[in-house]
């Protein structure tokens, strides 16, 4: 999909009593749906029509600019590709935000990942690789690894759908504090997915909860991602969505949640 929308972000403050201890680093999260800045969850996403054959590509641009009290310019684009054989699935994607507010960098956050799976009846077998940055986060570079399985609990010819999976991650993450902090975490990322379509209106929500297998109590994400769409023509539709991440461990003045509203037009090809 692709189109110009309005983005408005909300954060919570950062909360120092969460920091990663000196000889640990930091948190990770496995960050973006369509559009993601901010680190949202990107692991498992699905953008793409999953019962389509072929290739099918979106695309999505989004941004803001306001002057007067406050300078805020905001810039953010994302793109994800599928291809489709047989019971082989090859989805891809980059998402690319950068913001400057009063003359000082806030986003400058980057994504690539990619989520081939096999698809057998109402199962599906992943495999994930990602490679991320964040100015919001201070991470100079995330790289995960990791695979998992899903089942279709329900599904209809509406495109209704519920859906489970879990993955298995192993993270590297890469911090720019002082002194660099660096941090190997395995963590399982549970998923719930689900569609709901009533004539020209349809809503997704994406709900993630990733715990570390260390230290599920003290270290974990949640991450939520709420789509509603009114197709207005065969292939244009508008968008409203809404995405939120919390880590219970953060670097210090780094914001424990992250939060994005956009509303916008949005236009979709492929088969």
């Amino acid at each position: 999909m692709s189109g110009l929308c309005l983005n408005a972000r909300a954060q919570t403050p950062a909360d120092s009593t969460s920091t990663a201890p000196p000889d640990s680093a930091a948190v990770s999260s496995v960050g973006g749906l369509t559009p993601p800045p901010a680190g949202l969850p990107s692991a498992e996403f699905e953008t793409y029509n999953v019962n389509s054959r072929g290739v099918r590509y979106t695309a999505a641009l989004t941004g803001l600019y306001t002057t007067g009290t406050v300078e805020r310019v905001y810039f953010s684009t994302s793109h994800t590709g599928g291809l489709t054989r047989g019971h082989w699935q090859f989805p891809a994607a980059l998402s690319y935000s950068y913001g400057r507010q009063d003359g000082a960098l806030r986003e400058r956050e980057l994504l690539l990942l990619s989520t081939p799976d096999y698809r057998l009846g109402k199962w599906k077998f992943y495999a994930l690789g990602e490679f991320e940055t964040s100015n919001l986060r201070a991470i100079t570079r995330r790289v995960v690894a990791g695979g998992g399985v899903g089942y279709q609990l329900y599904a209809d010819t509406l495109n209704n759908e519920l859906a489970l999976s879990t993955f298995l991650l192993n993270e590297r993450t890469d911090y720019n504090t002082e002194p660099e902090l660096q941090r190997y975490v395995v963590r399982n990322s549970t998923r719930l997915k689900l569609r709901l379509t009533r004539g020209a209106a349809s809503f997704s929500e994406l709900l993630f909860y990733q715990p570390s297998l260390r230290d599920p109590g003290g270290d974990y994400r949640l991450n939520s991602a709420s789509v509603l769409a009114l197709k207005l023509y065969q292939h244009l539709a508008l968008n409203v969505a809404y995405t939120f991440s919390y880590e219970s461990v953060v670097v210090q003045n780094r914001s424990a949640a992250n939060a994005t509203l956009s509303v916008g037009f949005a236009y979709s090809t492929g088969k």
